[in-house]
């Protein structure tokens, strides 16, 4: 990623930069206190969806998107939504190009990315400064708050704007900038790369990024699993994301379709998607929090996990991967466990129910994630097209889901090299350890991983691939 150029934010403005350049960076790394906060954060994020105390069918109301989020929080929802709705209809595929993957129209929609990410993250940094006072403001008051906040948003991201003009380096307004310089690297990397015309796994660990670093510059808090103190939803991670995930699919996924975006680091179909990774893990927590409501309100619910010390059976055969249980491959099993009172099956097989599907999707980010991949793979059967969420959909419970998806992320995405030799550090998402060499002036034109040396290596395999 080429930030130089594109975070400039004033004079003497610190520009984020690559730590990651062969596997002695890699053990550096996975070592260091940004991996731990990184992880720690995706599982807090989880965690949060999770403990909520949801109502009805889930916490996540797409008709009222607004309803967990910060002011901070709010805005970047606008802008989210202007990028999926208005910058991809102005910004058309190349039909001249004949490609197959890499519509070169993309580079168009990313220098506006660059263009007006300034104004993006000074905005939602404007509207949290703004309304810190009114941080307990509830009712109508806060609905008001949260939708000024978002057509901000919206309007930052709509607006052709030009670079600030550089300020003097000890200026208080020059801190700002820094901060702004290091979010706006970030954000660049969330939604693909420019040069390989590509998008996956690493670009989707970027945004996580970029709201961690939201979170540690105070525009909303972690909650209790950061603080030790009893949060409201409003107030930590766990809800405002799967808000915010919701507008981020809205955007990645209209990328993925209309530029046809090559999959980065995809392990085909022995992985997730060839693109996400955490959507599905925020999906299954929030699951495993519908489950909890059900035995809250007295439904018939999916068997209570195992404990830690015991293994089903399912659990003590010949694990297929190191992240999941095994189970039965071949044709979908029946839909058997977890009915609520009006019949509706809730367990993880639910994905094998197409009703359930057009019925919940747009509350339940897991169901969202398996119908879209159904919408743009209709001609095969699920179960040959991705044997993998065929596999998990035999678990018994969304527990055992979620659990396994966040070691997944770990395992096959924040520690492989392929997927975060890219990743920027700076004064907020910060490497504490000394690089290899200086970044060099190009990104990289492949995914290839580099061996220190001038050679390359390929990709890692999913492990699970025989």
């Amino acid at each position: 990623m080429d930030v130089s150029a594109s975070a400039k934010g004033g004079g003497g403005v610190h520009v984020p930069k690559r730590f990651i350049f062969n596997q002695g960076d890699m053990g550096q790394w996975t070592r260091s206190a940004a991996y731990k906060e990184l992880l720690a954060f995706v599982s807090a994020m989880g965690q949060g969806v999770t403990t909520a105390k949801l109502v009805a069918h889930g916490g996540y109301h797409s008709g009222a998107p607004l309803e967990h989020l910060t002011p901070a929080l709010s805005s970047l929802s606008g802008s989210l939504a202007c990028m999926s709705q208005t910058w991809l209809d102005n910004i058309p595929p190349d039909t001249t190009a004949k490609v197959r993957f890499g519509n070169p129209a993309f580079r168009t929609w990313h220098a506006r990315l660059i263009e007006r990410s300034h104004g993006i993250v000074k905005c939602l940094m404007d509207c949290h400064v703004q309304n810190s006072g009114e941080s307990s403001a509830e009712g109508p008051m806060r609905a008001e708050i949260l939708r000024s906040c978002y057509d901000r948003g919206h309007q930052a991201a709509a607006a052709t704007v030009t670079s600030p003009h550089a300020r003097d380096a000890s200026s208080p307004q020059n801190k700002q900038e820094e901060v702004i310089a290091e979010l706006r690297a970030y954000l660049h990397d969330s939604f693909g790369h420019p040069v390989r015309l590509d998008y996956g796994t690493g670009h989707e660990s970027s945004f996580i990024v970029f709201l961690l670093s939201l979170c540690k510059i105070g525009c909303f808090r972690w909650g209790k699993a950061r603080t030790g103190e009893t949060a409201s939803p409003t107030e930590g991670v766990g809800l405002p994301s799967l808000s915010l995930f919701h507008r981020y699919l809205n955007v990645t996924r209209g990328l993925q379709r209309d530029y046809m975006l090559e999959p980065a680091g995809s392990h085909g179909v022995w992985g997730l998607d060839d693109y996400h990774c955490v959507p599905f893990y925020l999906g299954a927590c929030q699951m495993v929090a519908r489950e909890n409501w059900q035995r809250r309100v007295g439904e018939p619910a999916a068997e209570e996990t195992a404990p830690e010390n015991e293994q089903t059976d399912v659990e003590k055969r010949m694990p297929d991967h190191p992240y999941l249980p095994n189970s039965a491959r071949g044709e979908p099993q029946s839909l058997s466990s977890a009915r609520g009172e009006d019949g509706d099956h809730w367990g993880p097989s639910i994905i094998q129910d197409r009703r359930m599907l057009d019925a919940y999707s747009s509350t339940y980010l897991y169901l969202s994630c398996i119908k879209f991949i159904q919408q743009i793979k209709p001609s095969a059967p699920f179960f040959e097209a991705s044997p993998m969420l065929n596999d998990i959909s035999q678990l018994d419970t969304w527990a055992k889901v979620s659990s396994g998806l966040l070691r997944l992320y770990e395992g096959e995405v924040i520690s492989k090299m392929p997927v975060v030799q890219h990743f920027v550090f700076g004064k907020i998402f910060k490497a504490d350890w000394t690089p290899s060499r200086s970044e060099p002036l190009e990104a990289p034109p492949t995914l290839w991983a580099s061996r220190g040396d001038g050679a390359t290596m390929a990709p890692t395999r999913a492990p699970w691939a025989k």
